[in-house]
């Protein structure tokens, strides 16, 4: 049997892959550079404050009861500043996972800020108020995400492509 011949040639399809960042609206863009903005604060803030308030327990001798209740504090900053970077980089890397991780924090902060309502930590309103700033950002992950999860590319991986 012979090989048949193909009306397709080599570069059939290059042209068809697109970058997951070119998905990205130049509003959703905006709303990253704010965050890192915003992520860089916490980091840096969280971790004076907690500066602080370690240095004034220390100063005035008052560990005992309140070791576990600084330790959660401190666990509860960090952790939160580490998701926080984590939702940002995952989108500036491309990662295909990234738009899921998103709404997996969007859960675990719903359910935090009705459990802080339901016990009256005043947290609640805080969180409902960041929920309407973070609607338009959510918005916009939905409607790109069945393109960013199934036909986009990362920069990374288009690369990769090339190179075999």
């Amino acid at each position: 049997m012979t090989e048949q011949t193909t009306i397709f040639d080599d570069s059939f399809g290059t042209g068809l892959k697109i970058r997951r960042f070119a998905l990205m609206p130049l509003f959703l863009k905006i709303y990253l550079v704010l965050f890192s903005i915003y992520g860089i604060y916490q980091v840096f803030g969280q971790s004076y404050y907690m500066y602080k308030m370690i240095h004034f327990y220390v100063e005035q001798d008052l560990f005992g009861v309140s070791d576990v209740r600084i330790t959660i504090m401190l666990a509860r900053s960090f952790l939160g500043a580490a998701v926080l970077v984590t939702m940002l980089l995952s989108l500036w890397m491309e990662w295909k996972w990234a738009i899921r991780f998103n709404w997996g924090v969007l859960v675990y902060w719903t359910l935090m800020s009705v459990v802080d309502y339901v016990y009256g930590n005043g947290y609640g309103y805080y969180l409902g108020i960041i929920a309407l700033v973070l609607a338009p950002y959510y918005s916009m992950l939905y409607h790109i995400q069945k393109r960013w999860e199934r036909d986009a590319f990362s920069g990374r991986e288009l690369r990769q492509g090339e190179n075999n």
